[in-house]
């Protein structure tokens, strides 16, 4: 596990998730399970049951993993959906807690920033075992050494993308005093930043590596090979939720487990593009295709990778220790992989 040493930057201040969002949090709690939607134990199993998942990301071909798994459920008869929020994390913490949908993917660091915010929910399912991410610079940027003086932009300085960067300025040999590490929101607005050099460089996935790398872009850092054990989307669910739904929740881990093995087959590349494009009809797809392939060669998706409580403690201890956290919550707290367990069982 590499461990970062405490480093700050004077434009690392970290921004606490909304004071509203925390009062509807606690108050709106109790409401989750009047949305009118069947658990998965009252009706005699999960036929039937909703599950709306929010993905933190716009609709794009990368999330084809998550989104298979979302059709496996409606294959066996759930009313099961996704919803797409690209914006704040706060959207899909007050619609989590209303009861408005039943699950959110977020990264480790933003689901803890919540739990320390006095949010209750818990961490039950690993959609994504690995970060599709790379360090992507600006051509004359050609080794991570030559990022002193630069601006990276990252999503905001509470996130992951804060801890990514401090990750790669450290290999560099850097601190973050010698880089102006600068919130720019979204892949969607860090891409455009980097073309029109609002940035030097910037965390981006795989597809926008290959858009980017023709004209010019160098990639300094493969986080996917280089941070394997850097978890990416891990799915989140209120305790009453998951009391009431304990069937479903085993049902979704093992459609995830079925996911990963699905997106590994080679005999399934052509479906897997197809399900892809459902997704993000624009997207090319050849480049996808390319994309796809440079995840399996990673090994992006793990066969039978499920919750790790001990990995999911270290790494929120590096990213408190690399100041994206303000403190860390025991695990015990906030994460349940009994669900993980028995699908994978």
């Amino acid at each position: 596990m590499p461990i970062f040493t405490p480093i700050r930057s004077g434009s690392g201040k970290r921004i606490a998730i909304a004071a509203a969002t925390v009062a509807i949090a606690l108050t709106a709690t109790a409401c989750s399970s009047s949305s009118g939607a069947k658990s998965s134990q009252s009706s005699g199993g999960i036929k039937g049951a909703r599950f709306i998942m929010m993905l933190q990301s716009t609709a794009n071909a990368n999330k084809v993993v998550e989104v298979h798994a979302i059709n496996e459920l409606k294959a066996q008869g759930v009313n099961a959906s996704v919803k797409w929020n690209a914006s704040s994390t706060n959207i899909a913490i007050t619609q989590l807690t209303n009861g408005n949908i039943d699950a959110y993917s977020e990264a480790v660091a933003g689901g803890v920033s919540a739990v320390l915010s006095g949010i209750k929910m818990t961490d039950f399912a690993l959609a994504q075992p690995r970060q599709d991410y790379v360090f992507l610079a600006k051509s004359g940027i050609n080794t991570l050494a030559d990022l002193k003086g630069k601006k990276i932009g990252v999503q905001d300085t509470t996130g992951v993308n804060y801890a990514q960067a401090l990750l790669v300025v450290q290999k560099a040999g850097l601190t973050a005093k010698d880089v102006d590490i600068i919130a720019v929101g979204g892949q969607s607005a860090r891409l455009p930043a980097l073309v029109a050099g609002r940035v030097d460089a910037t965390m981006l996935s795989h597809a926008a590596e290959l858009k980017l790398a023709p004209k010019g872009f160098k990639t300094l850092f493969d986080y996917t090979k280089e941070a394997s054990n850097l978890y990416d989307d891990n799915v989140f669910a209120t305790p009453d939720w998951l009391s009431k739904n304990k069937d479903l929740a085993v049902a979704f881990n093992k459609a995830l487990l079925d996911s990963f093995s699905w997106f590994n087959d080679p005999a399934n590349k052509d479906a897997v593009i197809q399900e892809a494009s459902a997704i993000d009809p624009a997207a090319d797809k050849a480049q996808m295709g390319q994309q796809f392939d440079q995840l399996r060669a990673a090994n992006a998706y793990p066969v039978g990778s499920i919750l790790d409580p001990s990995l999911l403690d270290a790494q929120q201890q590096l990213f408190k220790q690399a100041g994206a956290l303000k403190d860390t919550v025991p695990v015990s707290q906030w994460v349940d992989d009994s669900f993980a367990k028995q699908a994978k069982g």
